[in-house]
């Protein structure tokens, strides 16, 4: 689903979860609405970040990262990063400062030449006020970038056979052109209307990408977090309102695990951040268990008080990852199978090793920039996914997934709904979007559409579906962010 994009920046480069498409600006300005950045640690390092990353020049920026940033194990691979994201963003202009301390400074940036606005926080090295810590940009507002999305207003009600037509010319001609690559699948109550694939799911070998093909799945692994907790609060071993501290007595930090509730976690509203640090990328292959990514987050200060805000938050879903493994008694991947998998007879969907071999698993591939080739992302894969994603499945078991929701062969009614139901409406979301556990709730065309996208680099997925009329759209990339996106929102916005 559409509503939760972001772009991960740290200190070391840039992980894209997806794309913030955007235009140039001139590197003397930074901040073309003349705001005043305070002249604290992180105002001065905000400011000096906006010039560097604006330039698009890479002496500049990599002076700055030489100065101003963490030291990288690969900095040319850092600068090359910055640089292909500068040229897909062209710089931001900052509108608003949110919030501002010594060693935190929060804002609104805009693209230059659209209308999208992402929220910018930075954060100082705590050992080093001179370094960049983490420095994290989220979408808050914007239309959905070029070719699909960017036919407004879109038809709606249109013939299926004549949105199947017309998307399957589009990307015929996309993938002709080597600019798309993935399947897509339209079906009406569980009945599949039409299902294709295009491009290649491995380059080298020339084996091109089929209806069967696995996709990684970024974040929509956790729709199937949220409904294993789920399944716990049904047994009555769990409460959605009890405490991380209860539920997870041995959880290191126990002044926060004292005050965030699972419910919390749940919704992101539990001021815990990610675990996509620097350090996660130089030791990104020894994370075998859940328990492995504590280190990576547990310390850190809470972004705002737990119900007091909203952020996205893999970190919250590896936690929940965590307090299934402790109430269930079972490994989380055994979990999920046991319990979610079989039942729904997803026999092609799980989170391999990236040892593993796993067959029809397609191979991502990214790109920094337009002008570069295409690459394998395997560089950028964690060593095996987790609660907060990284699995792996097919678009004929995501409609599994969906009717198993829909017939509540996973939930009761009662509890399918309590999941998918939107709890929260941060104001970075769109009117009639809100967050549920572990699912986006959004209006379109005054019928109600549930269901999560995933993104990182070399893979993109989402999943729409369409409660009220019984239609599911499933989209499933090996490329970038936003081409799944893009797609689904397309042929959401024309059913029926």
């Amino acid at each position: 689903m559409n509503n939760q994009r972001l772009i991960r920046i740290l200190s070391r480069g840039i992980l894209c979860l997806s794309v913030l498409m955007a235009a140039a600006q001139t590197p003397s300005q930074p901040q073309t609405k003349s705001v005043e950045i305070p002249s604290t640690p992180a105002g001065k390092l905000l400011s000096g970040w906006l010039a560097a990353f604006n330039s698009g020049d890479e002496a500049t920026f990599t002076k700055f990262a030489a100065d101003h940033m963490e030291s990288s194990p690969d900095p040319q691979r850092r600068l090359q990063r910055a640089m292909g994201f500068r040229a897909q963003t062209g710089g931001f202009e900052l509108e608003k400062i949110e919030s501002s301390t010594d060693k935190q400074i929060v804002g609104i940036v805009k693209e230059k030449k659209s209308d999208r606005r992402a929220r910018l926080r930075l954060s100082v090295l705590e050992e080093d006020v001179s370094r960049i810590g983490d420095l994290d940009i989220e979408l808050v507002s914007g239309p959905a970038p070029r070719d699909a999305a960017d036919q407004e207003p879109p038809p709606a009600k249109e013939p299926v056979s004549q949105i199947t037509k017309e998307v399957d010319t589009s990307l015929t001609e996309l993938a002709a052109k080597d600019e798309f690559s993935g399947a897509l699948l339209l079906a009406k109550d569980g009945e599949i209307l039409w299902e294709k694939a295009y491009g290649l799911a491995d380059r080298e070998a020339k084996i091109p990408n089929t209806v069967k093909t696995q996709f990684r799945l970024g974040s929509m692994n956790k729709m199937f977090t949220s409904v294993a907790v789920a399944q716990l609060v049904q047994q009555g071993k769990l409460k959605f309102s009890d405490t991380l501290v209860s539920v997870l007595p041995d959880y290191p930090n126990k002044e926060v695990a004292a005050k965030i509730t699972v419910e919390q976690l749940l919704t992101h509203t539990s001021g815990l951040g990610d675990f996509f640090t620097p350090e996660f990328d130089k030791k990104k292959e020894s994370f075998h268990e859940l328990k492995d990514y504590l280190p990576l987050f547990v310390n850190k200060p809470l972004a705002f008080e737990p119900g007091k805000g909203w952020s996205y938050s893999n970190a919250g879903f590896l936690v929940l990852g965590l307090i299934i493994e402790r109430i269930s008694g079972e490994n989380y991947y055994d979990y999920v199978q046991h319990h979610i998998y079989d039942v729904a007879g997803m026999k092609n969907s799980g989170s391999p090793r990236t040892t593993d071999k796993v067959p029809d698993l397609a191979i991502g591939y990214t790109r920094e920039d337009d002008n570069e080739p295409l690459r394998p992302n395997v560089d950028t894969l964690p060593w095996r996914g987790s609660s907060a994603g990284g699995g792996n499945s097919t678009v004929e078991d995501l409609l599994k997934f969906d009717q198993a929701l829909r017939h509540n062969k996973l939930l009761s009614p009662e509890l399918t709904q309590t999941v998918t139901t939107g709890k929260v409406h941060p104001p970075q979301f769109p009117e009639g979007m809100k967050y549920a556990y572990g699912f986006g709730e959004k209006v379109v065309n005054g019928k109600r559409v549930v269901g999560h996208n995933g993104g990182a680099p070399g893979m993109n997925g989402a999943l729409d579906i369409h409660w009220d009329t019984g239609y599911t759209v499933i989209v499933l990339a090996n490329r970038d962010p936003r081409v799944a996106d893009d797609w689904a929102k397309f042929m959401s916005a024309r059913l029926p």
